[in-house]
């Protein structure tokens, strides 16, 4: 428990907001000052050490048991009406990349999924802004430590359905850290086309209506984020784009997204490519006796890519006659054939997808 507590204490901001009375408002203070109020922020604007949930019902303290959720690390309860604060201690801090574009996003956008889905398991409280806390340290609240290991992303998304947020071109819902992640991508979005037709004489210029356009997103969630979170969003965005996404830079940076999707396109289409040329490959060793132009019709390419296909111009050891393959696709149930009237010859031959082949 001490060493569960001690990391809770070391993971603090060096100067965290914290508060006696919420009604007096908050102060910044430091680390040491601040662990001795009821209230103070437990994670720096920069990276994220915990997951904390504000359950509002008086049995916040235990029913999670009852919700097959993780068990938190430590419980903060209010001992005059059972209500309580869920820390889920991570083993490595999340870089908030929406305060730093140069971070990769995918982790910030993992672990905001992450999050979500642990609102909902729990029945969380979704207005919560997530800045301050009960303080696990001070004694007006009933502290329990749970866990003594820390979590890692994968093992809490191990709880959690996380297959609604899979899509990245779907904005999360405006809860907990989704609120940061919507913003970040709406804002970035909006400002690579902003900077380039607006006009801007300088960054400052740029950097403040990024902060206004993050503002007014941020009005728009039924709990928005603090300000003070809201401002370092537009501010790393606004003075990124200003210097990487000018008129050259854009153009150049267009330039590398084309070369890179075109190689992942290539790629693609080699595979496909592939995986056709098994599948007639395959179909042709059923039927030897098949013509280039039949295999093309039957599988919608031209007649250059049958031949193409190096293993196709093996000569076949036997070929069938017409009552032959007519017998054996009648006994073995491979396909139906089409005949002309007199039997003289193929009308078509099995449809590929007849043979599970396509």
């Amino acid at each position: 428990m001490v060493e569960t507590l001690n990391y809770y204490y070391n993971s603090l901001p060096e100067f965290p907001y914290c508060t006696d009375d919420l009604s007096t408002g908050l102060k910044i203070r430091d680390k040491k000052t601040a662990s001795k109020k009821r209230y103070l922020q437990h994670n720096s604007p920069f990276d994220l050490y915990w997951f904390c949930y504000d359950i509002d019902r008086p049995t916040a303290n235990f029913d999670w048991q009852d919700l097959h959720a993780p068990s938190p690390t430590i419980t903060a309860t209010n001992p005059e009406n059972g209500r309580a604060h869920l820390f889920y201690g991570l083993d490595l801090p999340v870089i908030r990349c929406e305060y730093n574009p140069k971070v990769h996003k995918s982790p910030i956008r993992y672990a905001a999924s992450v999050d979500v889905a642990m609102v909902n398991k729990l029945g969380a409280d979704q207005a919560y802004a997530g800045l301050i806390s009960k303080n696990p340290l001070h004694k007006h609240w009933i502290t329990q430590v749970w866990r003594d290991e820390l979590y890692t992303l994968g093992e809490l998304a191990d709880y959690v359905d996380l297959q609604p947020y899979r899509d990245k071109r779907v904005h999360l819902p405006p809860v907990g850290l989704g609120r940061n992640s919507t913003i970040f991508d709406v804002l970035r979005k909006w400002a690579y086309k902003e900077v380039r037709i607006g006009g801007y004489l300088n960054m400052d210029l740029f950097i403040d209506r990024c902060i206004q356009y993050a503002a007014g997103i941020n009005q728009s969630f039924a709990a928005p984020l603090p300000y003070r979170e809201v401002r370092a969003i537009g501010k790393s965005i606004g003075r990124w784009v200003f210097k990487k996404m000018d008129y050259e830079s854009f153009i150049k940076w267009c330039r590398v997204r084309a070369v890179l999707g075109n190689k992942k396109s290539q790629e693609v289409r080699k595979k496909m490519a592939e995986e056709r040329n098994a599948r007639i490959i395959e179909y042709r060793q059923l039927f030897p006796n098949i013509s280039y132009r039949d295999l093309a019709q039957i599988f919608n390419v031209s007649k250059s890519t049958i031949g193409s296909i190096s293993e196709l111009k093996v000569p076949a050891l036997s070929v069938p006659t017409l009552k032959e393959t007519y017998s054996f696709l009648n006994t073995s149930n491979t396909g139906n054939i089409g005949l002309t009237s007199d039997i003289g010859k193929l009308d078509t031959y099995p449809q590929a997808k007849d043979l599970h082949l396509i």
